[in-house]
């Protein structure tokens, strides 16, 4: 990174702050100064300017330093300002770019997928969906992708006994879809073979927010002439990189 332009005392600010991690929760002046290789004076002057302002704290009892509570507004006022919209579209249009199929983003209300961004492909035959449009999430890529990372005991209560059927290849049997949803979650992708529409395929991968959470999904949609074997692996390689990437652009971070 360039040096140029930039302020030495904020540096050593920032890498005052980047010392504490989920290990290192708490710090003594000794410690930082060591990590940072200065002197202890230096690292005094700052972290008291960095007190002032709430970014550190102090414990009256050990003296030791710890991450001040105003970052959580800051954290709080970034989270709240990325917009999955934005930050997934150019992704989605390189998706289907290289697949030349239609790619969506969804989130889940309840047991129904709502499309909240749509890129599609140039093909003749193409996938006609709008954005604010609704499925049922038992029946479609998007929905068990979603289904299948949330709370199981949640998902057995919500879902009805009988699902309704909109294709022969509807799961409509309420315990048959569970334990789909188990097998999706642990392969990281789900297919929707022509479950919601005869002659439609979805494979779609699951988004995670900034605190593991999956919100949303993404799915790309072909019809079933052109979604082969080779192009559905192909499929599943591309939409599980891209939902890789918009979740680590929305704060997440792999364990």
């Amino acid at each position: 990174m360039e040096s140029k332009g930039r302020v030495q005392s904020i540096d050593r600010a920032v890498a005052i702050l980047k010392c504490f991690s989920e290990k290192k929760r708490e710090l003594k002046l000794s410690e930082i100064a060591d990590k940072l290789d200065l002197n202890k004076s230096t690292v005094h002057g700052i972290i008291t300017t960095l007190k002032y302002h709430g970014l550190i704290d102090q414990d009256d009892e050990t003296q030791k330093y710890r991450l001040g509570l105003f970052l959580i507004e800051l954290g709080d006022i970034v989270t709240n300002s990325l917009d999955v919209r934005a930050i997934a579209t150019p992704i989605i249009e390189d998706v289907c770019n290289k697949l030349e199929e239609t790619v969506h983003i969804g989130s889940l209300d309840d047991m129904e997928v709502i499309y909240i961004d749509k890129k599609e492909s140039n093909q003749s035959m193409r996938i006609f969906t709008t954005i604010g449009a609704r499925n049922p999430a038992h029946c479609t890529g998007l929905g068990k992708i979603m289904l299948a990372y949330m709370n199981e005991d949640y998902v057995a209560k919500r879902l009805q006994e009988e699902l309704k059927q909109l294709t022969p290849n509807t799961i409509t049997d309420k315990t048959k879809l569970i334990r789909e949803l188990a097998k999706i979650k642990e392969n990281g992708y789900a297919i929707d073979n022509e479950e919601n529409n005869i002659g439609l395929i979805c494979i779609a991968a699951p988004i995670f927010d900034f605190s593991g959470k999956v919100k949303y999904g993404i799915s790309v949609s072909g019809p079933t002439i052109r979604m082969t074997d080779d192009k559905i692996r192909e499929t599943m390689r591309v939409i599980k990189n891209a939902a890789k990437e918009v979740s680590y652009k929305l704060g997440y971070k792999e364990q």
